[in-house]
C-alpha cells in the first residue's frame, strides 16, 4: 500500500487543527478555585470582568436559625441602649456644657439614622416583597433580606436605594441574605 503525498498533508492538517483546538479550549477555559466559606465550599472565577456583580449568600448568626426577628429585637435595642446613655449624660446635671451639647448632637444622628433604616426598611421591602432589616452605623449600612429574596438585580437595587438615601458609599454596603 503506498501512502500518497495528499494522503499524508490532510493527516497532517486533521492533527494540527485537532490540536490547535485543544489548545485554545485548555488556555480559554475559566479557572476555578475553591474558597472555604465558614465550612462550605464557594467557587470563584479568576477570569471575570472588572465590575461585575457577583450574588453571595452569607448569615451575620452564629447559628442559622436566628430568625429577623430576632435580628429586629437587637437592633432595637442597641438603640434604646444608645438614647438612653445619651439622655443620661443630657440629664446629667454634673455634665459640663460641651458634653451636653455632643450628646445632643449624637442623639439628634441617632433619630435621623433610626428613621433613615425605616425608611429603607420599607422601600425595600416593597421592592422585594418580603420582609428585610436595615442597620447604619454613620458611614456603613448593613441590609439583611429573608432567605430566597436575594438575586443579582435586587441587590444592584438595594445598593441603589441605600446610596441615593443615604450618600453611603457603595464599598459600604453590605447585603447579607439570611439562612435560616
Amino acid at each position: 500500500m503506498v501512502i500518497k503525498k495528499k494522503q499524508i498533508l490532510t493527516v497532517t492538517l486533521a492533527l494540527l487543527l485537532g490540536s490547535a483546538v485543544f489548545i485554545n479550549w485548555y488556555f480559554s477555559k475559566e479557572e476555578r478555585q475553591p474558597v472555604l466559606n465558614g465550612g462550605s465550599s464557594v467557587s470563584t472565577t479568576e477570569n471575570s470582568e472588572l465590575g461585575d456583580a457577583k450574588y453571595v449568600s452569607a448569615t451575620t448568626a452564629k447559628n442559622a436559625t436566628e430568625s429577623m426577628a430576632d435580628f429586629k429585637v437587637k437592633r432595637d435595642a442597641a438603640h434604646d441602649e444608645a438614647k438612653e446613655t445619651l439622655n443620661e449624660v443630657i440629664k446629667d446635671s454634673n455634665s459640663s456644657s460641651e458634653s451636653v451639647a455632643k450628646a445632643t448632637e449624637a442623639l439628634k444622628e441617632l433619630s435621623t439614622s433610626i428613621k433613615r433604616e425605616t425608611d429603607l426598611e420599607n422601600l425595600i421591602s416593597a421592592k422585594i416583597s418580603g420582609e428585610c432589616l436595615v442597620i447604619i452605623d454613620s458611614d456603613v449600612c448593613e441590609v439583611i433580606v429573608g432567605k430566597g429574596k436575594l438575586t443579582d438585580n435586587i441587590s444592584l437595587q438595594i445598593r441603589d436605594l441605600v446610596m441615593s438615601q443615604t450618600k453611603i458609599s457603595s464599598k459600604n454596603i453590605t447585603i447579607i441574605e439570611l439562612n435560616g
